[in-house]
């Protein structure tokens, strides 16, 4: 789903990265950020805490050799390995690995501290389909009138490692998705796998529209971009909900050999605003 659609607004941040691990800061303390945010986790503790993270959405495995979802080094390690099949030139392997906001309803604004460690994605000429490890912040925000959970409005920000990408690039990207359907998408340039970024999803309803970015941490430069909507926002979303997730699409290809997708990213610190 590679340049597809992302409007999300870009943050911020001017965070120390140490010579062992990256600093900690407090919102207030991050360029951008503002009185807005409130911390609510650095994964300093020894296990993820129920308080604040849903049970719901561990590793699908079907198609996954390899699934990480743990606290290591005082940050959220998510890392996930798909494999295509070898019988058919058509879909994708594809596998997640998730964790969800416990409360999710009154969050409007997330900004999280990351950096995607590893990417790499197989390519197969002969599937077009998407080909790609993704590493995301999702909010599904409200619904568009009908209370139908099929009329539920979300939002992505997604920075990705495509097939075709040279070693070490990411594409960052932003979209929303209603009724089946994927649109708004924006681009949001190219960080590196390797750099600590600062990134950003916002829903500002009262100018009916989200908003998505990404900040260097090292260079304070910023990439944002806006994602407006025309559908009504006054309804609660059916299914609430706001996550961090990496997902990858390894390409089915005929063949001996089977194809594979996999990233693994770290999430240092998270903010959130209501």
């Amino acid at each position: 789903m590679k340049r597809t659609t992302l409007s999300m607004w870009a943050v911020l941040a001017a965070v120390v990265v140490l010579g062992l691990g990256i600093s900690l800061l407090p919102a207030q303390n991050v360029v951008g950020l503002g009185t807005s945010y409130a911390p609510y986790d650095n994964f300093h503790a020894p296990f993820l805490d129920p308080s604040r993270w849903s049970l719901y959405g561990a590793c699908w495995t079907w198609n996954v050799l390899e699934c990480v979802r743990e606290i290591q080094n005082n940050s959220l390690r998510l890392e996930v390995k798909s494999f295509g099949a070898t019988n058919s030139n058509d879909g994708i392997g594809y596998g997640f690995d998730e964790l969800h906001f416990a409360n999710p309803a009154p969050i409007r604004r997330i900004a999280a501290q990351l950096t995607v460690r590893r990417a790499s994605v197989d390519a197969c000429s002969a599937n077009a389909g998407t080909q790609a490890g993704q590493s995301l912040i999702v909010g599904t925000f409200f619904n568009s009138g009908s209370g139908d959970p099929n009329d539920d409005v979300q939002a992505f920000l997604d920075i990705e490692h495509y097939a075709g990408d040279p070693p070490g690039q990411l594409d960052a990207l932003g979209f929303l998705y209603w009724e089946g359907q994927f649109f708004g998408g924006v681009d949001l340039g190219h960080p590196s796998v390797g750099e600590t970024l600062i990134a950003q999803l916002i829903w500002d309803q009262p100018n009916h529209q989200f908003v998505v970015s990404w900040t260097d941490a090292n260079t304070g430069k910023m990439t944002q971009a806006f994602m407006p909507y025309s559908m009504p926002d006054l309804m609660q979303a059916a299914a609430p909900d706001r996550f961090l997730a990496v997902r990858t699409f390894a390409p089915n290809c005929v063949g001996v050999c089977m194809k594979s997708a996999f990233v693994e990213t770290r999430f240092y610190n998270v903010w959130i605003g209501k």
